[in-house]
């Protein structure tokens, strides 16, 4: 099932082959131009299973070095980008014993857009640039698709994984994980991918969690006018509305929702859980069909299903996911955000968030660490969803936590 592809040997093959999966040969990967890295790399797995995802438009790749590394702004999922930090290799040369860290983005970025040593449109220095400083030889993934299936992005970050003990014969790495990207990681470190999946080999000594939506997500449904956000900002995000009154208009939105199988969302859907039980509906004043939005129906200017059908179209996965826990192996950190104030708006409020993400969410451990999994940090700071990616402090925390005996 090994559909070749140029043959890149860093000068490492005799320090050993990772076990990858029977269709992907982490020996292969074909190198694409990049001005963000010291290196990009194309990897391929040819396995029936990692289908092709639908696009719209919203959700395709349009940063240049990225959609011309896929080939494609809207490619397969035997696709993932594998970056190689600059410095990389000089921190790996002192410190070959030190596992490599891979970086995981999180819904609708590439690690260009958050890890590169010069993230887009950011005035700091990216995460990998930050680690390499510390003495880590720092990689990143790009996935395919950047609302994709969760469970095929961790195919994807299992063949990463496998690549960059390839290069670096090292037995393990690190992870770590923003937002969505958490979720591909936690599938892959529990075993809890369908049976034609990559099971976890061990080969991930620490998986470090940022603003990770353990509990899932219900922040569109719970605030509705976030809805008319995404129409207004022209964000490449889901609506939990079907259709509504936009400028006078009705609209249906049949292809920027997140329910169905035909949705280009379907890692969204994944994520989707309800917090309504413990912390209400908003209060929020001017906040429109708060109950229809919420429980589905068609209110005073919109209509849609409800949450409880994301949740069915999702697969019910962050109730599924709790069911599997994290190998016992896999030392774990998360760091959580209360900066409410998020891309000019006032976000998620019912309880401390970062803006998206409750911090109950991201603290519900208890499901991963129920094997034996152990807590090695567990931190709150006062920072929005993104910053928790792309802030200074942020990211020294990432360096501190990795270099923790």
């Amino acid at each position: 099932m090994i559909r070749p592809v140029t043959t890149i040997l860093l000068g490492v093959l005799a320090a050993g082959t990772a076990q990858a999966t029977e269709s992907f040969d982490p020996s292969q990967a074909e190198a694409r131009e990049t001005e963000r890295w010291a290196r990009l790399e194309l990897l391929e797995d040819a396995d029936e299973h990692l289908i092709q995802e639908r696009f719209i438009p919203l959700v395709e790749h349009h940063d240049p070095e990225i959609k011309a590394a896929f080939k494609s702004g809207s490619p397969s999922s035997r696709f993932v980008l594998l970056h190689y930090a600059k410095g990389w290799e000089e921190a790996h040369k002192k410190s070959p014993e030190t596992p490599p860290v891979i970086l995981v983005h999180g819904a609708g970025m590439s690690s260009n857009h958050c890890f590169a040593s010069h993230p887009i449109e950011q005035p700091y220095e990216g995460l990998a640039a930050r680690l390499v400083r510390a003495g880590r030889p720092a990689f990143a993934v790009t996935f395919s698709h950047v609302h994709g299936d969760n469970y095929l992005q961790a195919e994807q970050l299992a063949n990463a994984i496998a690549r960059v003990r390839h290069v670096t014969g090292a037995k393990q790495v690190d992870l770590v994980a923003h937002s969505k990207g958490g979720m591909s990681a936690r599938i892959y470190l529990s075993s809890a991918g369908p049976k034609w999946t990559t099971s976890f080999r061990k080969d991930v000594r620490r998986y470090l969690m940022l603003g990770t939506p353990n509990g899932g997500i219900d922040v569109s449904f719970a605030y509705p006018n976030l809805n008319y956000w995404i129409l207004e900002h022209k964000s490449p995000a889901p609506l939990s509305w079907t259709g509504g009154y936009y400028y006078g208009k009705w609209i249906d939105w049949a292809d920027q929702n997140l329910f169905g199988p035909k949705s280009p969302f379907p890692g969204q859907a994944q994520m989707v859980a309800r917090f309504d039980r413990r912390y209400g509906r908003t209060t929020a004043a001017g906040q429109l069909d708060v109950e229809t939005t919420y429980e589905g129906g068609r209110g005073k200017v919109s209509k849609g299903p409800g949450i409880d059908q994301a949740i069915k179209d999702g697969g019910k996965c962050i109730a599924e996911l709790a069911k599997k826990p994290i190998h016992k192996s896999v030392e774990l950190a998360v760091l959580a955000g209360t900066g409410d104030w998020i891309m000019g708006l006032i976000g998620e409020r019912r309880a401390p968030s970062d803006g998206l993400l409750l911090v109950r969410s991201a603290f519900d451990l208890d499901p991963l660490t129920k094997a034996g999994a152990p807590l090695i940090r567990r931190s709150l700071r006062r920072f929005n969803h993104l910053q928790l990616v792309y802030d200074p402090r942020a990211n020294d925390w990432v360096a501190e936590t990795l270099a923790q005996e």
